[in-house]
């Protein structure tokens, strides 16, 4: 049992840092306590995958990278993180939650694909 999570660097101010990625561990914790001490991550939204093996998790993170480039004011920057602009203050927290559902449904469209069951996580996680 695996997990697929998104989420940001909320301590940036002009450009956004949106991840995604994927885990072995049931919830994204494992993956957040492995971020450096000096990084800033809060977890947006995950799929608690049922059943799936390692290749069926990297496919639905790959699908999911896929369709995230095709995102107009997205930059891929490296493997599964992107650079976008901050449209202002009070746009900071939307701009990326629009970003993190948008990831999650391809996400669940790629679980659909290959047939692996899923569960939406509700947990917050922030570091």
């Amino acid at each position: 049992m695996g997990c697929f999570y998104t989420g940001f660097d909320w301590r940036n101010r002009k450009n956004g840092y949106f991840k995604i990625g994927e885990t072995s561990g049931k919830t994204p914790a494992a993956r957040l306590a492995q971020i450096r001490k000096d990084d800033a991550f809060q977890c947006l939204g995950y799929l608690i995958l049922k059943g799936e093996t390692k290749a069926e998790r990297l496919f639905i993170e790959s699908y999911a990278r896929m369709q995230m480039e095709r995102v107009p004011g997205l930059t891929h920057t490296q493997n599964d993180h992107y650079l976008y602009s901050i449209e202002g203050k009070d746009r900071k927290y939307a701009q990326a939650y629009e970003f993190a559902n948008m990831a999650l449904n391809h996400a669940m469209d790629a679980c659909r694909m290959i047939n692996v069951s899923f569960e939406l996580g509700t947990k917050t996680y922030k570091r």
